[in-house]
C-alpha cells in the first residue's frame, strides 16, 4: 500500500475516533433513579427540616404598602441613556422567532405589596416580564444590602408571563435564543427599578386588613399538552388589602399562558394580564397586580384573536374578581409564617436526542446561564396559603395539592418565576411524550416534578399543621 494511502487512512481513522469520543462524552443516558435515592435529595431534605424547626412565627396587627412603577422602555435611535431606559434595540421576550421592539401597545410596569406582622415581614414582587431574570435578582440583593435589612429571603418574586416584554436579561446560548443577545444595562434599569418599588411599599407600610379567596374560570384556560382530556387547573385565586387610610391593594393569580400576543408582535404589551390589571384600576382599585400561576401545560382560552382576545380574557377576569371581591371577609388579626429553603437540583439533562439519550451534563452547562441558590417560598398569612416556584410548574400538579389544601380549609396561590428558571416541570407520564414542554423544556428529568411537588407537600404540612 502506497504510503499517502496509509497516511490518509489513518488521518480518517483518528478523526472518527476522534468523533465517536467526542460524541460519546456529549450525549448521556437519561437518569431514572429514584429521586429519593440521591444525593441531591438527602441533602435538600436536611436543609428543608432545619429551616422547618427554625420557622419565624408571628401574631399580631396587619401593615401592607403597595408600589408600582412604569418600566416600559423608550426606542430611540441614538443617545442611548440606559438609566433612564432608553435602549437603541431590544428584543422581546419569550419566542424564539419573537421581534425586535418598535413601540408601545400598553404600558408594562413592575408592582410590589409589603406584608409585615410585628416586623415579621414578606414581599411580593411581579412584573409584566416573561419571567424575572435571575440577573436582575442577584443584582436586587445586592442593591438591598446597601439600602435596608430586607433579605432575599423575603421577597416573593413573580412575573405576569407576557411574551412581548422586555429581553435581552439572560445570559448563555438557550437564554440569549429566546431573549436575545445579553445587555447587563438592562438587567441594572430592571434591578434599579425592582429595588425602587420594594423600598417604597416598606416604606408605605399602613395599618390594614386583608381577604382571600377564588373563583373558577374554565371558559378562560385549557390543557395545552393534550387538550379537551387533559386535567385543568382553573383556579383564579384573588388576594385583596385595604388600608386603614382607604387604599386597596388587588393580587391575582391565574394558570393560563400571556401568549395570546404572538411573535408577529413588534410592540410592548402586558398581555392578557395588562388588561386584567388595568381594568381593575379603572375600578377605584389603586394597585393591581397579577402573579402568572402554574402555567405549566396550560394555555389561554377565549373570544376574538389578537389584542382583542386578550382584552376578551383580562376584563373576564377582572369582572369575575370583582364578583368576588364583594363576598370576601376581612381580617385586621394576622398570624404570619414565612418560609424559604435552599434546595438542591438533578444535574442538567437537556435536549432531547431519543428516549433514552439527552446531551450530558456537561455539555448542558455550556449552553444556559450557571443555577445559583434555587429556593422553594411559601408562607402562611391566617388560612391561605402563598407558594412560589423557580420554573414553569404544571397546572395538574397544582390541583392535587389545592385540592388536598381546600379539604383542610385552607386557601391558596402557587406562583411561577420566582427568581430562578429551570424550565417546564410537568408530570412523570408526561416525561416522554412528543411535546415542546416535556422533550425541549424538560431539563432535570422525568423525577423532577415529583421531587419537587414532595417539598411543596412537606412544606405545607409544615405550615398548615396537618397532614395533607
Amino acid at each position: 500500500m502506497k504510503k499517502w494511502l496509509k497516511v490518509l487512512i489513518g488521518t480518517i481513522g483518528i478523526i472518527l475516533i476522534l468523533l465517536l469520543a467526542g460524541l460519546y462524552y456529549s450525549i448521556s443516558y437519561i437518569d431514572t433513579t429514584p429521586y429519593f435515592e440521591t444525593k441531591y435529595y438527602a441533602n435538600t431534605i436536611k436543609g428543608l427540616n432545619s429551616k422547618i424547626s427554625n420557622r419565624k412565627i408571628t401574631n399580631g396587627a396587619l401593615f401592607t404598602g403597595f408600589a408600582k412603577i412604569n418600566i416600559t422602555p423608550q426606542i430611540v435611535s441614538e443617545n442611548e441613556e440606559p438609566l433612564k431606559g432608553k435602549f437603541k434595540k431590544i428584543k422581546l421576550a419569550g419566542f424564539g422567532d419573537g421581534k425586535i421592539a418598535t413601540g408601545v401597545h400598553d404600558s408594562i410596569y413592575a408592582k410590589a405589596v409589603a406584608l409585615q406582622v410585628e416586623r415579621n415581614t414578606v414581599v411580593l414582587v411581579s412584573a409584566d416580564l416573561l419571567m424575572t431574570p435571575p440577573e436582575v435578582v442577584k443584582k436586587v440583593e445586592e442593591k438591598l444590602k446597601n439600602k435596608s435589612d430586607i433579605k432575599r429571603e423575603q421577597i416573593y418574586f413573580g412575573a405576569t408571563h407576557t411574551h412581548s416584554s422586555i429581553g435581552n436579561c439572560v445570559p448563555g446560548y438557550i437564554g440569549e435564543k429566546f431573549e436575545g443577545e445579553y445587555n447587563q444595562e438592562i438587567v441594572n434599569w430592571l434591578a434599579e427599578k425592582f429595588t425602587a418599588i420594594i423600598l417604597k411599599s416598606i416604606d408605605n407600610l399602613q395599618l390594614s386588613k386583608i381577604a382571600n379567596g377564588y373563583i373558577h374560570a374554565p371558559n378562560l384556560v385549557s390543557n395545552r399538552i393534550i387538550g379537551d382530556t387533559g386535567r385543568l387547573n382553573d383556579r383564579l385565586s384573588i388576594l385583596s388589602i385595604k388600608q386603614n387610610n382607604g387604599k386597596q391593594a388587588v393580587v391575582g393569580v391565574f394558570a393560563a399562558h400571556a401568549t395570546i400576543i404572538g411573535p408577529w408582535n413588534d410592540q410592548f404589551s402586558g398581555d392578557y394580564p395588562g388588561y386584567f390589571q388595568r381594568a381593575l384600576e379603572s375600578k377605584d382599585i389603586d394597585m393591581a397586580m397579577f402573579f402568572a400561576g402554574t402555567v405549566g401545560s396550560h394555555t389561554n382560552k377565549g373570544i376574538g384573536s389578537r389584542f382583542e382576545k386578550s382584552k376578551f380574557v383580562g376584563e373576564s377576569l377582572a369582572d369575575s374578581t370583582l364578583n368576588l371581591l364583594n363576598r370576601l371577609e376581612y381580617s385586621d388579626k394576622i398570624t404570619l409564617s414565612p418560609f424559604t429553603t435552599e434546595i438542591d437540583i438533578p444535574k442538567l439533562q437537556i435536549i432531547y436526542i431519543s428516549d433514552n439519550l439527552r446531551l450530558s451534563p456537561e455539555i448542558g452547562y455550556k449552553l444556559l446561564p450557571e443555577i445559583k441558590k434555587v429556593y422553594l417560598q411559601a408562607f402562611k398569612m391566617n388560612n391561605f396559603i402563598w407558594i412560589t416556584m423557580p420554573c414553569e410548574l404544571s397546572g395538574e400538579y397544582a390541583i392535587d395539592l389545592q385540592n388536598a389544601l381546600d379539604l383542610k380549609d385552607f386557601n391558596s396561590a402557587i406562583t411561577s418565576f420566582n427568581g430562578q428558571y429551570l424550565g417546564y416541570i410537568v408530570p412523570a407520564k408526561y416525561y416522554y411524550f412528543d411535546t415542546y414542554e416535556s422533550r425541549l423544556m424538560g431539563w432535570f428529568g422525568p423525577s423532577m416534578g415529583d421531587y419537587l411537588m414532595e417539598l411543596n407537600y412537606t412544606i405545607a404540612d409544615s405550615l398548615t399543621g396537618v397532614k395533607l
